[in-house]
């Protein structure tokens, strides 16, 4: 049975399925919220949010180098913990995005719902399933796909940005705010700072890919270094924006108050099928990185070993099934089961515990003195996040306690195999 993974990224390639993975609706919602929040506190908020996100950033760019392995985190963590820390952090890994990934489709359906009247679950269904397109497409036809989709959501970007400069003139008159505030409050800063943090996750789940760069340990550093760049020069470039200009209330839409008076209706309807690209690709790219994971710890035994087979060094059965758990999440939700604030509340949590994974292995496996030191400043400042969340831990837990399960089976398993 097949189980080795094509290499067939480099820098372009691989840099195009980290933006694809990264960026989503997020990027047309947060920098309005975040003034609502923050007012002309919150381009300090994105640049010290963006500051906090470069250790993290480097704690995968390490391990991702030293182990170019498809499990990912995972795969960190069976290096530092052993097999338990596999199973566990593979768990929690795919407990977030089982949550997280439904709650960016049905994002996106929001922002066509606006444009088109229909029913918002129905077009993040759409959504979700046509992210399957691009893992269907033979040969290195996936990564090509996903370049120029990334390719084609930068100069939608790049196109509305220009629109937003040039056409536009900073009104701190009628906003009543300014690029840098008169007087610093560290609070008000502060108060956005979760929010506006959601948008700097997502290479956690691109760390799953290192295994198909053609040289990894060349080409992975930069492509997720020069996928930052990208990301954080956009997110800048539209919290500026979205800072200088009269929004008119509209801060869950920034860039349909900006462009509307300029572009008029089509300004809407472009909007929002941008926001539909980029969620199609942001899915697209999340479900790779996914079925990654997937299919990684199936190859070692913790999931199904049906789960580990390739056709043609893409693992097609470790993709339909991610996308058929996910389509279960967000059908659950359209009958009332979840609600869209949960959901990104349980992602978001999962995403905090697996950067202290992640922090607490490169502390475990350090080489240097800087690798120790980084990896326990990263765990201090995850374990201080969640001391507040309370109750709200109970879902974790028991994602690591089902890990611990699934170990035992496996154990009893084998034990009783005849020898």
């Amino acid at each position: 049975m097949d189980q080795q993974l094509a290499r067939t990224l480099g820098v372009f390639r691989g840099t195009s399925v980290l933006l694809t993975i990264v960026i989503g609706a997020g990027l047309l919602t947060l920098p309005g919220l975040a003034v609502r929040v923050a007012g002309d506190h919150a381009l300090l908020a994105w640049a010290t949010c963006a500051v906090v996100a470069l250790p993290l950033l480097s704690i995968f760019i390490v391990l991702g180098c030293r182990y170019p392995e498809a499990g990912g985190i995972a795969t960190y963590a069976d290096r530092a913990f052993g097999r338990i820390g596999r199973d566990g952090a593979g768990f929690l890994f795919l407990g977030a995005v089982l949550f997280g990934l439904p709650a960016i489709a049905l994002t996106g359906g929001h922002y066509l719902a606006a444009a088109t009247g229909l029913s918002a679950h129905l077009l993040a269904l759409i959504l979700l399933i046509a992210a399957l397109g691009p893992h269907l497409v033979p040969g290195e036809g996936t990564a090509r796909a996903m370049s120029m989709i990334a390719s084609t959501i930068i100069a939608a970007m790049l196109t509305f940005l220009v629109i937003g400069f040039v056409g536009t003139d900073p009104s701190p008159a009628a906003a009543g705010l300014h690029a840098l505030p008169a007087n610093f409050d560290l609070a008000l800063m502060l108060a956005p700072m979760m929010m506006i943090f959601f948008a700097f996750t997502g290479w956690e789940v691109g760390a799953g890919i290192v295994e198909e760069f053609r040289n990894p340990k060349r080409d992975y550093p930069v492509a997720m270094l020069l996928s930052f760049a990208i990301a954080a020069g956009f997110y800048f470039a539209i919290a500026y924006l979205a800072q200088t200009r009269d929004l008119g209330g509209l801060h869950e839409a920034p860039f349909v108050a900006i462009l509307q008076p300029v572009l008029g209706a089509g300004g809407v309807i472009a909007v929002a099928a941008t926001a539909g690209l980029i969620v199609f690709a942001n899915l697209a790219g999340a479900i790779w990185g996914v079925s990654r994971m997937v299919f990684g710890l199936a190859r070692d035994g913790t999931l199904p070993a049906s789960l580990a087979r390739t056709t043609n060094g893409r693992p097609l059965a470790a993709v339909i099934t991610t996308l058929a758990a996910l389509t279960c999440v967000l059908v659950a939700d359209w009958l009332g089961a979840f609600g869209l604030e949960q959901m990104l509340s349980l992602a978001g949590q999962n995403f905090v515990v697996l950067f202290g994974v992640a922090a607490a292995a490169l502390a475990g496996m350090a080489r240097a003195l800087r690798e120790r030191l980084l990896g326990l400043v990263v765990a201090l400042v995850v374990v201080v996040i969640l001391v507040p969340q309370g109750l709200a831990l109970a879902y974790p837990i028991a994602l690591f306690g089902i890990a611990l399960a699934t170990g035992s089976a496996r154990w009893l398993r084998r034990r009783l195999e005849p020898a």
